[in-house]
């Protein structure tokens, strides 16, 4: 699971648009769209603005590490 689908389940679970989130974080609209929309990854700040935002702990917001098991 990606940033922005991580992103946009909590946000529409929450009953929330992306302008109100983006205004809550000091983002545009248009920037925090790019992040749900996966064409734009979030920074570390922006990562810790929306987790305190949506009230979860930052790692949840953080996509799962790719294993590769070598044969």
């Amino acid at each position: 699971m990606t940033y922005g689908t991580k992103l946009r389940n909590i946000r529409l679970q929450k009953g929330l648009s992306q302008a109100e989130v983006a205004n809550a974080i000091g983002l545009d609209q248009s920037t925090y769209s790019r992040i749900e929309s996966d064409q734009s990854e979030p920074k570390a700040r922006i990562l810790m603005k929306l987790a305190k935002f949506y009230e979860v702990d930052i790692n949840a917001l953080y996509p799962p590490p790719l294993i590769h098991i070598k044969s």
